[in-house]
């Protein structure tokens, strides 16, 4: 329990320190998740390729495969066996089913 309040009063300074979080960030980091949501509900659908994931989430190609990858990479999606003209992607097992 005391490494609890340590921890709470050490957060504290920081905060205190470092002062409120800019509102820059904060808009930043909800359009992030906003976008990373409109690709995994795309891809409820079944799997799809970037430039059809681009044009179902209304982004850009290129930063539509940024946040694919992201979520590629912390086990969100992963690639469809088989290649077309594009990798195809799609949820990986039980991910926002």
């Amino acid at each position: 329990m005391a490494d609890k309040a340590k921890l709470a009063a050490q957060l504290k300074k920081l905060t205190e320190l470092r002062g409120p979080v800019p509102q820059e960030l904060k808009d930043r980091v909800a359009a992030q998740g906003k976008a990373q949501k409109a690709i995994l509900d795309a891809l409820k659908e079944g799997p799809k390729d970037v430039p059809t994931l681009a044009v179902a989430t209304d982004m850009t190609a290129e930063r539509t495969l940024w946040y694919v990858t992201g979520l590629k990479k912390y086990g969100k999606l992963q690639e469809v066996p088989g290649r077309g003209e594009y990798p195809k992607y799609e949820l990986k097992a039980g991910e926002a089913k």
